[in-house]
């Protein structure tokens, strides 16, 4: 009989912990996430020192880090509806949105421009992405910037 009282006890146990850890493992992906998205956006931005200003980028023109840069959903009126990220070392940053419901929206990825530098690429570009479109499609969005003189 306690063998039996033991099985049912570690039995019940084993249930509880494992709905415990469900439960809270939802709980951190939303509150990570800040949503439950059934699609995401990915994409990429390049920063980059224009010398000639010519809104091109020649091999002899080098990146440009520490840039900010923006995403907003303007279709749906969402200002600032994903963290600004900073271009690295390169130049580059890597942009992530969710999609919920992977309704169709318009994305406008924009830059600050930075001190010292004036745009010579278009400082605000809009964006319809497709959350079908094959991941492996490279979809890099370019901005450069010539120092002021």
């Amino acid at each position: 009989m306690s063998r039996l009282l033991e099985f049912l006890l570690g039995s019940i146990l084993i249930t509880v912990f494992t709905v415990a850890f469900l439960f809270f493992s939802a709980v951190h992906y939303l509150l990570r996430t800040g949503s439950v998205a059934d699609c995401a956006w990915y994409g990429s931005a390049q920063a980059w020192i224009d010398s000639n200003a010519d809104g091109q980028i020649d091999p002899d023109e080098p990146p440009l880090s520490d840039v900010k840069i923006h995403v907003d959903d303007v279709q749906n009126q969402f200002v600032e509806f994903s963290w600004p990220v900073t271009t690295d070392q390169d130049g580059d940053v890597q942009l992530s949105v969710s999609i919920p419901g992977c309704s169709g929206s318009t994305f406008e990825i924009f830059v600050d421009i930075p001190e010292g530098y004036r745009a010579t690429t278009r400082p605000r570009i809009e964006v319809q992405p497709d959350p079908w479109e094959r991941l492996s499609t490279e979809r890099v969005y370019y901005f450069g910037f010539a120092p002021e003189r």
